[in-house]
């Protein structure tokens, strides 16, 4: 997804750095006019989120599927095989939640993977990241049976009709973005 959408809107002339996963597997090619840094970590793409936003940034689309759970420290070495192994994990704090903070004009769209896209579930799953996180729009996705659909919304509950291929939802998400910005 990333790449696409990268791709669309460097064919817009916008500016676009991509900052994409180290396991991120994709066959798309990548458009030369579009920056690329990769991250491997939570705290690497936070810290490159931060680092980008201190700059001037238009839009930030936020579509990384960001682990919600971490280690309290990493672990040193190799892990005995053979024994039962038991890891605390602890809850990540939302990247997305502090793009705002850091820059509050910018046009934030959100993402938020669902089971299913029922217009009243899919609002109630999707409300902090309008109040919590101030995105502008959000695009709700699934994956049910290997198969992908989106909804895009915006804050006033507004919703596009439903979207069934991730190219469908580029087009609609950069045209709504590029009306927005211009």
């Amino acid at each position: 997804m990333g790449r696409l959408l990268a791709n669309a809107f460097a064919q817009k002339k916008f500016r676009v750095t991509l900052l994409e996963g180290q396991g991120a597997t994709t066959s798309i090619r990548l458009s030369e006019k579009v920056q690329l840094k990769k991250f491997l970590f939570y705290a690497e793409l936070d810290a490159l989120l931060k680092k980008e936003l201190r700059r001037t940034c238009a839009a930030v689309i936020h579509a990384a599927a960001v682990s919600d759970f971490a280690l309290p420290k990493p672990l040193k070495g190799k892990i005995a095989s053979g024994k039962e192994l038991t890891l605390n994990l602890l809850p990540t704090k939302k990247i997305v939640n502090t793009i705002k903070k850091i820059a509050p004009k910018v046009l934030l769209v959100g993402f938020k993977l669902e089971t299913k896209l029922a217009a009243g579930f899919i609002m109630n799953k999707t409300r902090s990241l309008f109040n919590e996180a101030g995105c502008d729009l959000v695009v709700a996705n699934t994956l049910k049976n290997a198969k992908y659909a989106a909804i895009l919304m915006d804050a006033s509950g507004r919703t596009s009709a439903k979207l069934n291929s991730k190219s469908d939802l580029v087009k609609v998400l950069s045209t709504r973005i590029d009306k927005i910005l211009l």
